[in-house]
């Protein structure tokens, strides 16, 4: 029985990821599709499936780079570069620090999950309040943000995934952001850019607090 919602559970979060339009639709007008039997994760619910692929990405780039590192100590030891002479790379702790990383990663993703889930959210609800959306908003974001986090699961594609799962990240909350706030081309991009904005807005006024001082 578990194994089998563990299956409706990822099935769900790949159809998030292949058609988050149609899913926003089927969260908004059920009625219109009465065949459609979408489980409705709730951001959390996301976050942890998304944590599963975090962790089996940190394991593929262990055994990847670790595969890279051997095979790279088995070439330098039968080359003749003078570099060798200088630099024990059996001694070179390149493998340690990316298995430090990668066990950090796994362990702060939830952290930080939650994180951009409480921060988009807040930000979600702003605009939808600003451009007049009927309905909850709460449940509008949580739905945005959900499906957004199903573009964890291209993380695990090796060396390109982490640029591939940015970019779907970005195109899936634009999906939502259109569905769900009918919000404009120009509106959605403003909206997917204010941590951007918020970024330069707060050197800006750091930059300007160290100038009063330093005068």
């Amino acid at each position: 029985m578990k194994s089998m919602q563990l299956i409706n559970i990822f099935t769900t979060f790949f159809h998030y990821l292949v058609h988050p339009f149609r899913t926003h639709e089927i969260f908004m007008y059920p009625e219109r599709f009465p065949n459609e039997n979408l489980l409705r994760l709730s951001p959390y619910e996301s976050l942890s499936t998304s944590w599963i692929f975090v962790l089996i990405n940190s394991i593929f780039r262990i055994i990847i780079l670790n595969f890279i590192l051997v095979l790279f100590y088995d070439l330098a030891r039968e080359s003749d570069f003078a570099i060798m002479d200088l630099i024990n790379l059996e001694e070179v702790p390149a493998l340690y620090f990316i298995v430090l990383s990668s066990i950090i990663d796994v362990i702060f993703y939830p952290l930080f999950g939650i994180f951009l889930i409480q921060f988009w959210e807040l930000i979600i609800r702003f605009f939808g309040k600003l451009n007049g959306v009927q309905g909850d908003l709460t449940q509008k974001a949580a739905d945005i943000m959900s499906v957004s986090m199903s573009s964890k699961i291209l993380s695990i594609v090796p060396f390109i995934g982490g640029g591939l799962e940015s970019l779907a990240s970005l195109i899936l909350m634009y999906a939502g952001l259109r569905t769900q706030l009918n919000a404009s081309v120009s509106l959605s991009l403003c909206i997917l850019f204010t941590p951007v904005l918020l970024l330069l807005a707060a050197a800006v006024m750091i930059f300007m607090f160290v100038v009063v001082l330093s005068v």
